[in-house]
């Protein structure tokens, strides 16, 4: 049984209603509807990247847009100032099929 890309699916869809941090053409990023960290925002590609190691992971327009969307996160929510780490999903069983970034804050553990 393949894993659902609710991350695509559902959230580029309006059908999880989500709170934006920061928005462009390419990307998206938003607050993790069940967060993991005090701060825990997701960036993804408004089109679909099926992982980081995917040959579409490395247009530059997406990875621009995404890394700007974590400097706007960063900077947005404070984390410029107490550290922060990103966390990516590269390919495998059990991972969302689909390219996204996870900030975590504050700080770095």
């Amino acid at each position: 049984m393949a894993r659902r890309d609710w991350y695509c699916e559902d959230v580029l869809s309006g059908k999880i209603e989500i709170k934006k941090v920061w928005e462009d053409e390419r990307a998206l990023a938003f607050h993790h509807p069940q967060p993991q960290a005090e701060i825990h925002v997701v960036v993804i590609p408004k089109q679909h990247v099926p992982s980081l190691l995917d040959p579409l992971a490395l247009d530059g327009e997406i990875l621009s847009s995404m890394m700007q969307a974590v400097q706007q996160v960063a900077r947005q929510l404070g984390l410029d100032q107490s550290g922060f780490y990103v966390r990516t999903n590269a390919a495998g069983p059990g991972v969302t099929p689909h390219m996204h970034w996870h900030i975590y804050g504050p700080g770095i553990p």
